[in-house]
């Protein structure tokens, strides 16, 4: 093996060792890491390991040393701090988009950046098998081909699904495929959703990826269409209720004054206030959707729509039918 070759291995090992072996709390002397690198096959001595600790340094890893005796040696600065891993441990804990399995798989492969000493500590806060998870094991892979058919401006095909009361997928237009040019994804209420336009209904609509089958890039360009050259996923967000479509139109609303920051999370500081004896109006863009309609409803009688009036009237007719459900 040439020496070059052989010093890049002796490196890779050392920082692997002291990655998975070291923290603040826990050191290694010389002898150790020798010791450990002779398991691995790789002759070492104090003042070459010296020499690679200086290597390291250069590549931004910094070793430092106790003040016992011997001393003792650690990685001091990681790819990852262990606070920044329990937060990204708890998110795909937490996510129902990634399941259980594929949980457990990435969970593995962050424990790489930690010593074996922190391993306990990123799976301490929160368990798996409780959670409400996907079951759609593709749906990772889906997300990497929809962003692929994104950057590439390539058009995608994919069957879509529902679920029957046996739990059995059903998919629609009898499991025919969709071929639409995709706009964004979009990140909502711990799901994926894919905006995309669908050339066959002319219209731009969400589908959930983890409903979506068999999805792949097709060697053909997006449609040359305003709606998919000028789309904006922030402006997109703010507008629509659950990712549910409908309608888009300018709305104006009435709320308390107490409801300023329920308002200001949902739509951002850019609708202007107007002052009201009621409390404040302000005039927006929205989906009107039945989603939209239930989060109305859900700030109860400290809100209400102002304007046009059919968006009124479909509040009435909305809330009409839901009181059927509980009549006799």
């Amino acid at each position: 093996m040439p020496k070059g070759e052989g010093q890049k291995i002796k490196l890779f090992k050392l920082l692997e060792i002291l990655i998975s072996m070291t923290d603040e709390e826990h050191g290694l002397s010389l002898k150790e890491i020798i010791d450990l690198l002779k398991q691995e096959g790789i002759g070492a001595e104090r003042k070459s390991i010296y020499d690679d600790f200086l290597s390291l340094e250069e590549l931004g890893f910094y070793v430092e040393r106790t003040a016992t005796r011997p001393p003792k040696y650690f990685l001091s600065n990681k790819i990852f701090e262990i606070a920044e891993l329990k937060m990204l441990v708890d998110a795909i804990q937490s996510s129902r988009f990634i399941t259980a399995k594929k949980s457990r798989e990435i969970i593995d492969k962050l424990e790489l950046f930690v010593s074996k000493y922190q391993h306990r500590q990123l799976s301490r806060q929160v368990y798996i098998e409780d959670r409400i998870k996907s079951e759609n094991n593709s749906a990772i892979y889906s997300i990497d081909n929809i962003h692929t058919a994104i950057n590439e401006k390539k058009k995608l095909s994919f069957k879509y699904f529902d679920y029957n009361g046996d739990k059995e997928k059903v998919f629609r237009h009898g499991g025919t495929a969709y071929i639409v040019s995709p706009c964004s994804l979009i990140w909502d209420d711990e799901k994926y959703y894919l905006v995309a336009l669908d050339e066959s209904a002319d219209t731009v609509k969400n589908f959930r990826v983890d409903k979506m089958d068999g999805v792949n890039v097709l060697n053909e360009n997006i449609k040359d269409d305003s709606r998919v050259r000028e789309f904006n996923p922030a402006d997109y967000s703010n507008k629509i209720f659950g990712m549910y479509g409908g309608n888009e139109e300018l709305v104006t609303l009435e709320c308390r004054e107490k409801l300023a920051g329920v308002i200001i999370d949902r739509f951002g500081f850019n609708p202007h206030f107007t002052k009201t004896n009621f409390g404040f109006k302000l005039t927006l863009k929205v989906f009107v959707s039945p989603t939209f309609y239930a989060w109305i409803l859900g700030l109860g009688e400290d809100i209400r729509i102002l304007s046009p009036v059919s968006v009124r009237e479909d509040l009435l007719k909305f809330i009409k039918k839901i009181a059927g459900n509980y009549e006799n």
